[in-house]
């Protein structure tokens, strides 16, 4: 199999997940998924989770437009949309994870 038709078919991965994910419980969120959903890579998660983890030791309180600007950096795209930003933060929230930070940045 070449490096072509593994792309592909890991696409065709992602799309069926997304669509029983959306079609079976659109409410139903995890990290996972809506990292997935948005094509994050392993760098990125990375670095997503190396900035949670800078909030929560320095003690910063940040807005969520601090951090959707900080999102479309990691991503290195000039802007993500506020929808993007608000569904990542519930989806690590619905895992547990940074969850005071999370509600700090939510309050914002």
């Amino acid at each position: 199999m070449n490096k072509e038709e593994l792309y592909c078919q890991l696409m065709h991965m992602k799309n069926a997940i997304m669509a029983l994910q959306e079609h079976l419980a659109p409410e139903f969120r995890t990290r996972d998924l809506a990292l997935l959903k948005y094509s994050f890579t392993e760098k990125q998660i990375s670095e997503l989770d190396d900035y949670f983890m800078q909030i929560t030791m320095e003690k910063s309180k940040i807005s969520k437009e601090d951090f959707r600007k900080k999102l479309a950096e990691i991503k290195a795209l000039p802007h993500l949309t506020k929808e993007v930003a608000e569904d990542v933060l519930l989806s690590y929230k619905a895992d547990n994870l940074h969850t005071k930070v999370i509600n700090n940045i939510l309050k914002k």
